[in-house]
């Protein structure tokens, strides 16, 4: 692992011209293998959610949503019809 030495800097407090030495904080790798677990299982849902609409949505499925809701109707004239 790579270690960041700590940078100090002087902070001057406004109208008492104080110095407060600050000191910044090393980010932990930890977090930047969190943000790629996120990031990629953000990525995967979008391209699952992408292909089930790209999928629902293709000229196949509408001619078989629009045949069933045919069959639909024509089973309920035949009913009708026969009784």
């Amino acid at each position: 692992m790579k270690q960041t030495k700590r940078q100090v800097t002087s902070k001057v407090v406004p109208f008492t011209g104080e110095f407060y030495p600050t000191a910044s904080e090393p980010t932990p790798a930890g977090n930047n293998i969190a943000a790629f677990l996120v990031m990629l299982a953000a990525a995967l849902i979008a391209g699952l959610s992408i292909g089930a609409i790209s999928t629902y949505q293709s000229a196949s499925q509408v001619q078989l949503r629009e045949m069933k809701a045919q069959s639909q109707q024509l089973e309920k004239v035949k009913n009708q019809v026969c009784r």
